[in-house]
């Protein structure tokens, strides 16, 4: 619209109105833009900087593109090198070993596959894969192990390890977790405390554990350890509430009532539940059987006499020795099956009861009669004197009877390693029966994460576990509603998974349920052992010896040069 002033005095004078940058001059003038000073102006991209186009608009433009700054602009952006150039290159062999080599490293350590599988990985690719093996090199390959481990741990180019840490911090900070932890023994060097986390993983929906730190702690007692703990935690931002397990070995600075790491836990989460590693505690009781088998021979007046006691590599000519040998190698199987079991990474701990009392009353049954131990509670069985099997009843093992019937061994000493045989058994399940977690509130109630058990286990069950945990803040009535849904859904209608925790992510993902799940989950990452953690210095241990093969093998490679 045209805008007239009038002046007293003077005729109206038109006044041409000011011209607007258009859009469609970007498309025909390529170093043309929109100004920031607004539509009376343009911007150029060769010159860098803002004109006027209030007067003539589109001749404006062309104005400016005849001009001698704009000339030289245009002589400088012709010889110019795009961005590109600098942060890009053409890939070469070593930056494709390299971008293999890190995605490899990234696989690994997001799903927590031991290092040691690197040396089989590399092997069967070169013989699957020989036409997209991209490199060959006798020294890469001595270094292969070292290289990945660093890259994914390393100091210096640890990228890997600081992202996939941030990503274990935030899921830390929104839901629930357990702790491991263990200190390492080793004189020689710094001593290191080993701290990891058990969680729930969404994206597999699959219970995980994950290296959270290792500090160097020389001083092992009880505040310093839980100093570095807490810092572990504090400067992620990981709050204590989400906290629900520890757990670590049965040291009395990890587990003492009064002056201990669980101690001061539960000063910074007072409902923190804590099992013990039952590895450890079956490690104690074979140990004890152990001791009490040797009380014999340390009292038998003529192996004492013999040297051949002292010597190791004699034992096995002894008789005695070896009937001693080959019970043990039969009374320690069960031991160690359930070791073995109870080391597993994946989830245990809804078992860990009912294997605990399994394993005892098979203990039992080999000192004393079934019917001592059927329809009787636990704790209240009887297996002292008395109450045992005869001699030839005991269990001892099919290759130990043999032996003895074979006539090697001396016949007044059968009945002293009958004796033994009971002391064993005795100093066992004196063991078990003191130290094993029975009596623990949470334990008995596990059994709800079993789907094959859901139409035995009584809301009463649910409510105990729930108050349990009161950090979780479960709606009561919520999760009662959602229980019985759960109990009263066909079998066919509820996911047909063998992983339990995946079953319990499956389920969370039914718009029926939302309290009942997440509350699984969290059961489902208590810790039934500290495997894990010991795990962590066998591995350290494997990387020192592999580095130190890396650079003895270096410097053979330097003496051969020279």
């Amino acid at each position: 619209m045209d805008v007239t002033t009038v002046t007293e005095g003077t005729p109206a004078k038109k006044t041409k109105p000011s011209c607007k940058y258009r859009d469609q001059w970007g498309s025909e003038f390529n170093f043309l833009k929109r100004s920031r000073v607004g539509d009376s102006h343009a911007f150029c991209k060769f010159c860098n900087c803002d004109f006027s186009i209030s007067h003539g608009g589109r001749n404006d433009v062309g104005q400016h593109e005849k001009s001698a700054k704009h000339k030289r602009g245009l002589e400088a952006q012709k010889h110019a090198q795009a961005m590109s150039a600098f942060v890009t290159r053409n890939a070469t062999e070593a930056d494709q070993v390299t971008h293999a080599e890190v995605k490899m490293a990234m696989l690994c350590a997001k799903n927590n596959i031991p290092f040691s599988f690197h040396d089989d990985f590399n092997k069967y690719v070169a013989d699957m894969f020989r036409t997209l093996l991209l490199h060959e090199n006798t020294q890469r390959e001595k270094l292969r192990l070292l290289k990945s481990s660093k890259l994914i741990t390393g100091h210096s180019t640890g990228a890997i390890a600081a992202e996939l840490e941030d990503e274990l911090a935030k899921t830390c900070r929104s839901q629930p977790f357990s702790l491991m932890c263990d200190e390492s023994n080793n004189r020689k060097t710094d001593k290191e405390f080993v701290i990891l986390t058990r969680l729930y993983d969404e994206a597999t929906l699959q219970v995980a554990t994950r290296f959270l730190e290792m500090p160097i702690c020389n001083i092992g007692n009880a505040e310093n350890l839980y100093e570095k703990l807490s810092e572990a935690l504090r400067k992620r931002g990981i709050p204590w509430d989400n906290l629900i397990a520890f757990n670590s070995d049965n040291a009395s600075v990890m587990k003492g009532r009064h002056n201990s790491v669980i101690s001061r836990l539960k000063t910074s989460q007072p409902h923190v539940q804590d099992l013990g590693c039952i590895c450890h505690l079956v490690q104690l009781a074979t140990g004890c059987g152990i001791r009490a088998a040797q009380a014999y021979f340390n009292s038998h007046e003529e192996v004492e006499r013999s040297v051949k006691v002292r010597d190791l590599a004699s034992h096995l000519r002894d008789p005695i020795v070896k009937t001693y040998f080959l019970f043990l190698s039969a009374a320690l199987k069960p031991l160690s099956e359930f070791n073995i079991a109870f080391q597993s990474e994946g989830v245990q701990i809804h078992k860990l009861e009912e294997e605990m009392s399994r394993l005892m009353k098979r203990f039992l049954g080999y000192l004393i009669p079934a019917r001592a131990i059927v329809a009787v509670p636990l704790r209240e069985v009887e297996y002292g004197d008395g109450h045992q099997l005869a001699d030839e009843d005991l269990f001892i093992g099919a290759d130990t009877k043999t032996f003895m019937r074979s006539g090697e061994l001396p016949v007044s000493a059968e009945k002293k390693i009958f004796q033994t045989v009971r002391n064993f058994y005795e100093a066992v399940l004196k063991k078990m029966f003191s130290s094993f977690p029975f009596d623990h509130p949470l334990l008995r109630d596990l059994k709800v994460l079993d789907p094959a058990a859901r139409l035995n286990i009584t809301p009463g069950t649910v409510e105990r576990l729930r108050a349990l945990f009161p950090q979780l803040r479960l709606k009561e009535d919520k999760m009662r509603e959602e229980f019985i849904d759960y109990q009263v859904t066909d079998s066919k209608e509820l996911p047909q998974e063998d992983r339990i925790d995946r079953f319990w992510g499956m389920i969370g993902k039914d718009m029926r349920f939302s309290e009942l799940p997440k509350f699984m989950k969290a059961l489902l990452c208590i810790p039934h052992s500290n495997a894990s953690s010991e795990r962590v210095f066998s591995m350290c241990l494997m990387l020192q010896e592999e580095e130190m093969i890396a650079l003895k093998s270096s410097k053979d490679d330097v003496k051969d040069i020279t």
